[in-house]
């Protein structure tokens, strides 16, 4: 069974820690990096959907 073309393999979700609003969302995605020197196993900031919208943020993926 093929489930290519799903809605689920279209979106994928994350649910992780939103740095915005300092709660656990589903959504969630890399909208900045933090600088090599802050320390080991801290790749980023992550956002939610609403408040990627509410900050007007971008995630690093869709970024040009």
């Amino acid at each position: 069974m093929s489930t290519e073309g799903t809605a689920a393999t279209q979106r994928p979700r994350a649910y992780g820690y939103c740095s915005w609003h300092q709660g656990y969302a589903w959504g969630t995605r890399l909208v900045q990096l933090t600088d090599q020197g802050s320390g080991p196993g801290d790749p980023g900031r992550f956002a939610c959907p609403s408040c990627r919208v509410a900050y007007d943020l971008v995630p690093l993926a869709d970024q040009s």
